[in-house]
């Protein structure tokens, strides 16, 4: 089995081309045999297969596959090795970042329940999930640890904040701005606000979203829209009557807002947010713990397809030694009852002398030639 995989991710690609991208995703289509993992700084595409499945399911995706010139292609143990980082956050521009991992395993649900990834595919994403888990308590604990605890330094000072969206980001922006020494108002504009549980918190249709932009000091754009919230005309209109200065933070991808660039606006996009997280040293133990899972994940993928045959081999070897036996000692017994006993009692010697060996196998635990050693072992010849 094999992996391939395609990284569009800051700050190698484009926030123009992931703008791009993302607008072709908000028309999902369900690909067989991949993963697509899209958040406001990067979007992953892996598939099980080789270059030529990745290049398909890409063209299939976003209609093009030639946009795999923007991207960072990864095969095999590399793109197991990226995937496992992305899933811990070793990947984020702010190490570590708390989101990224909600968001890998939402990704992964949806694929699974689409049917597009499954087998040994879905196992390996899962298992990135876990280990992305685990190096998380080897990262130091800091509240300033997600691109959410940036944006709430950014626009902290002013008294009142709108939020717009409701989903992970944006919750973790709210959170973030409650966690302040000084916390701000704090409104959220949300599509379906009947659906926004937060104790306290005023919440406003998005309706009302021009009157958010006119009144309040700072707004947080975090919406999972793939289409611009309001249109540039309506939007210059909006700030030409604003008298008070304004910072808009737009955390969506594609961007919710065309800001005009004569505007009185601190605009701050998602980047611009990458720019100023700045990056604490590096984890070393983290960063080795991660690496170590991601060999012996890909070592188990790849090696599954020559243990099941092994262990096959192995049982039906077993069984055609413990039928001659029986024949050869047939002669000597007594009855039918006799034979069945025997039987069965050699059958059980076999089978709890491959138990270990089997298990062995399975486990993956073993040195990487393990499975031909035993094949020898057990005079089974290839092919």
């Amino acid at each position: 089995m094999r992996i391939a995989a395609a990284s569009f991710a800051y700050p190698n690609c484009d926030e123009t081309v992931r703008a791009r991208l993302s607008e072709q995703l908000g028309r999902p289509k369900s690909v067989p045999g991949s993963f697509v993992l899209s958040t406001c700084l990067r979007i992953e595409v892996a598939v099980e297969g080789g270059a030529d499945h990745l290049s398909r399911a890409v063209s299939a995706i976003f209609g093009d596959a030639s946009v795999l010139g923007a991207a960072a292609v990864r095969q095999d143990l590399d793109a197991v090795s990226h995937l496992f980082r992305v899933a811990a956050g070793l990947e984020s521009p702010v190490l570590g970042e708390m989101e990224i991992l909600t968001q890998f395993r939402h990704a992964l649900k949806v694929s699974e329940a689409r049917g597009d990834v499954g087998g040994l595919f879905s196992k390996l994403l899962e298992t990135a999930v876990s280990v992305g888990r685990q190096a998380r308590e080897m990262l130091p604990g800091s509240p300033h640890s997600s691109l959410a605890a940036v944006t709430a330094q950014v626009v902290g000072t002013a008294e009142e904040v709108a939020v717009f969206g409701s989903g992970i980001m944006a919750n973790s922006v709210i959170m973030g701005l409650l966690s302040l020494p000084a916390p701000p108002r704090v409104t959220v504009v949300a599509r379906s606000p009947e659906k926004v549980a937060i104790a306290g918190m005023e919440v406003w249709g998005f309706d009302r979203a021009i009157e958010a932009i006119e009144r309040f000091g700072a707004v947080v754009s975090a919406t999972s829209a793939k289409r611009r919230l309001i249109d540039g005309t309506t939007l210059d209109s909006v700030f030409s009557r604003r008298t008070t200065p304004l910072t808009l933070v737009d955390m969506a991808m594609p961007p919710d807002f065309d800001v005009p660039p004569h505007a009185a606006v601190k605009y701050v996009s998602i980047d611009d947010l990458a720019r100023l997280a700045a990056r604490r040293p590096r984890p070393h133990e983290a960063d080795d713990f991660v690496a170590a899972h991601a060999a012996d994940a890909h070592r188990r993928m790849t090696e599954h397809a020559a243990v099941g045959p092994v262990i096959a081999e192995m049982m039906r070897a077993a069984d055609d030694l413990v039928e001659r036996a029986v024949d050869r000692f047939a002669t000597k017994l007594g009855n039918g009852e006799d034979h069945a006993v025997l039987r069965q009692a050699a059958h059980t010697v076999a089978r709890s002398l491959l138990a270990n060996p089997v298990s062995y196998l399975r486990s993956g635990g073993g040195p990487e030639q393990a499975t031909e050693v035993l094949a020898a072992a057990f005079g089974i010849v290839d092919g």
